[in-house]
């Protein structure tokens, strides 16, 4: 394998994550073979065309058969379905990883299946990502300075787990280790609550009945920073919803009281509001030093 990390990747689902990790990991030589594995021979034709990978199949099995390491990087959903098929399909020794944004679903299906009978899996969930979709923007450095969470679980196979971890780390991410179940509460607080945030703000304005030429003449940083993630795929936050739902809703509860607190504060603007402000703009204050 010479001084590779892996001889073969397999990438199921070359959109901008796969397409960025394909690219990423060209432009460090952690892979000698890259192999694009999804269901439209006319995406996948996309995927060459940036060089995100050196060959493609649609066929799911004859394309993760001889990989090394096979990352996931389809929506949630999709990697839950796929995931046993996929570990039987796997040589014994190789590993199995996923960049999906939860990891409960993901994790157990993919510790269901023994290691005895193909791949040893273990979950990661890369931070970084865009508005704009599909491999056409795809960029090698997209996961550089960003967090990536991988799992552990009393399950989990040390020494895939080690190698997991230093293959994020030779990308420029910052490794956080994590049970399933806790990272799971924590991106629907830093990650899931504020997307959903971000598409009620702008179906609030939209169901204003304001004119939408108006709206798109006036609106200035402040609401495009804080909207900018509701562009997302429709079908990729679809499944995260759905597959998070108990732990946003719970941290929606945060969000209800912090809302009521500051309609609330208004009454009494200097003796109730402005402290609450201040404690917000001290603690985003604290998240910017590192």
């Amino acid at each position: 394998m010479g001084d590779y990390a892996f001889r073969e990747l397999a990438i199921v689902g070359v959109g901008l994550l796969g397409g960025s990790l394909g690219l990423a990991c060209k432009e460090s030589k952690l892979c000698e073979k890259i192999v694009g594995i999804g269901r439209s021979q006319e995406h996948l034709d996309d995927a060459l065309a940036v060089g995100a990978v050196d060959t493609v199949t649609t066929d799911l099995v004859k394309g993760v058969s001889r990989a090394d390491l096979i990352v996931l990087c389809t929506p949630v959903r999709h990697i839950v379905s796929i995931i046993p098929q996929v570990m039987r399909a796997a040589k014994h020794g190789a590993i199995v990883t996923d960049v999906g944004s939860t990891k409960g679903s993901i994790t157990a299906a993919g510790e269901a299946v023994t290691p005895r009978r193909g791949g040893r899996f273990v979950g990661s969930h890369p931070m970084a990502g865009s508005e704009h979709s599909g491999v056409r923007h795809a960029r090698p450095n997209l996961f550089a300075g960003s967090t990536c969470f991988v799992t552990k679980t009393p399950r989990t196979d040390l020494a895939a787990f080690a190698r997991i971890c230093r293959f994020w780390q030779e990308l420029d991410s910052r490794v956080v280790i994590v049970r399933p179940d806790r990272h799971d509460r924590l991106v629907a607080l830093i990650s899931h609550l504020p997307h959903l945030l971000a598409v009620a703000l702008v179906r609030a304005v939209d169901a204003s009945g304001e004119d939408r030429n108006l709206i798109r003449g006036i609106i200035g940083n402040g609401f495009r920073d804080t909207t900018r993630i509701a562009h997302g795929h429709p079908a990729l936050w679809r499944d995260i919803f759905s597959e998070n739902r108990s732990e946003i809703g719970r941290v929606a509860e945060l969000l209800r009281n912090a809302l009521d607190d500051l309609m609330a504060g208004m009454e009494a603007p200097e003796e109730r509001l402005e402290p609450l402000l201040e404690q917000a703009s001290q603690y985003r204050g604290f998240l910017d030093h590192r």
